[in-house]
């Protein structure tokens, strides 16, 4: 079983290892820091649009690619599998600023990010109403009972999607399509980030 670390012992282990890094990986260091900085202040928005392009101006030349790769993982972290239609604001964000960093070259990728993700929502949509329809037909017989019973309205509020069963057939088939559509997410998100 591994061996479970102190805060100080990590921390006593990170300046340990602060104290043999070169002149130079400590400014490499730093550098990421400033372009993840850049990024997530690009990210957030908020008061005056952030220019990746100009943020990423003021680093020395050799930091530069250094920088680029940063911002484009922080951008890429941001792109995702989209549940609700909210979601949407960030990932275009996100694609925004990969396309402001590497111009028009990603415009295909985005193009088919954008593609994936539109479909992987519509799939969603589609299994979900079959799965819902599917046990309608059993609830409508409980239904007619409960209004027997109880009354339309108590019948009235019993939805298919609250059955467990319900949830974890769907919870199943949504694992399914997730991970068949976060592989071709990945793949495209690699070609961005290269």
């Amino acid at each position: 079983m591994g061996e479970i670390k102190s805060a100080l012992e990590i921390a006593l282990e990170r300046a340990e290892r602060i104290g043999k890094a070169s002149k130079e990986e400590l400014e490499q260091s730093r550098w990421k820091e400033e372009a993840r900085k850049a990024a997530v202040k690009f990210m957030n928005g908020g008061e005056g649009e952030v220019d990746l392009k100009e943020a990423l101006s003021g680093f020395p030349p050799q930091a530069i690619p250094t920088a680029i790769e940063t911002v484009s993982q922080v951008l890429a972290r941001n792109i995702f599998l989209p549940r609700e239609k909210e979601q949407w604001a960030t990932i275009d964000r996100a694609l925004k600023g990969l396309q402001q960093l590497k111009g028009s070259a990603v415009l295909q990728i985005i193009d088919n990010i954008r593609y994936l993700l539109q479909t992987y929502q519509q799939t969603r949509e589609q299994y979900k109403e079959q799965l819902k329809m599917r046990f309608q037909g059993q609830i409508d017989g409980v239904k007619q009972a409960l209004a027997q019973q109880y009354g339309m309205g108590v019948a009235s509020r019993l939805d298919a999607e609250a059955l467990p069963e319900f949830q974890q057939e769907w919870s199943k088939i949504s694992g399914e399509i997730d991970s068949q559509f976060q592989q071709q997410l990945d793949q495209l998100k690699g070609y961005l980030t290269q």
